[in-house]
């Protein structure tokens, strides 16, 4: 039986630098700085809501007046509930998009609360028409 209980003791133990310890306190600490900080990064951006923005620029109407083709939106556009739909018309005249009418100069912001398909005309697309599938 020891009699004499293990005092703390500043010399290096054999076969162990001091500065190897500190060093590896130093990158233990710094693996779980960087791992929280990641942690916080997903949580973060994990929460945070999507958004699919679209800019009509200003011009867009002489250009379909020309015969030029535009194409600022697929004719197919696939969206995830909860997504904000935003359109910002910076043209001199009103645009559709889909089932939304975008004044000159304003913006529209719609968020999609619940699944469904959205169609109506479009004219910053070719087709003329788009459909918004939202799931």
């Amino acid at each position: 039986m020891n009699d004499h209980p293990e005092v703390a003791s500043s010399e290096p133990r054999p076969g162990r630098s001091p500065a190897l310890v500190v060093w590896a306190m130093m990158a233990a600490g710094a693996v779980l700085m960087v791992l929280a900080a990641v942690g916080v990064a997903a949580v973060v951006l994990g929460d945070r809501p999507s958004e699919y923005r679209v800019v009509i620029p200003a011009g867009t109407g002489r250009q379909i007046d020309a015969g030029q083709p535009v194409e600022l939106i697929p004719t197919d556009l696939r969206l995830k509930v909860g997504t904000t739909f935003v359109v910002r018309n910076d043209d001199d005249r009103t645009h559709e998009v889909g089932p939304f009418a975008v004044r000159a100069g304003e913006e529209l912001v719609h968020r999609f609360d619940r699944a469904g398909v959205y169609q109506g005309a479009c004219t910053v697309h070719p087709g003329g028409q788009v459909t918004i599938t939202v799931t």
